[in-house]
């Protein structure tokens, strides 16, 4: 370490366009999205809810503005979470894709990897699922 700080100004030549084409993409994630579903095969499960944790990360294109609307909104994320915690679903991997299907509606978003965890599926263990879909080009 030269104790000298970090340069956080960019020069001319290292802020120029990038002229090779390049796939670019910015990753939005929540994480730990608390909700509450009547989840589970066994017939103790049927109507009783469970808390899940569910944890979204999605691979979109970058935004050009500085403004909301360029990206995808966390808050669509927790909507959609919460709208599914609603329905009666058997698995979590059923969950899981149904989110991550909802995520990739949206023509910004190339991939959606979805992660549902069930604490209290087995005791003293903590069951969960990942599911990743990637658009086709």
């Amino acid at each position: 370490m030269t104790g000298k700080p970090a340069r956080l100004v960019a020069t001319e030549r290292e802020s120029a366009p990038i002229v090779a084409p390049v796939a670019a993409y910015c990753q939005v994630m929540l994480d730990d999205i608390p909700v509450h579903a009547d989840i589970g095969v066994l017939s103790a499960e049927i109507g009783v809810q469970q808390p899940l944790f569910v944890h979204v990360t999605l691979d979109v294109t970058p935004p050009e503005a500085d403004e909301l609307d360029q990206t995808f909104d966390y808050r669509g994320i927790h909507a959609a979470t919460q709208a599914l915690g609603q329905e009666r679903i058997a698995l979590i991997e059923t969950f899981a894709r149904r989110l991550a299907e909802h995520c990739l509606a949206d023509r910004r978003v190339m991939v959606a990897e979805v992660r549902v965890d069930k604490p209290r599926a087995i005791p003293g263990s903590m069951a969960r699922t990942r599911i990743r879909l990637t658009r086709s080009a």
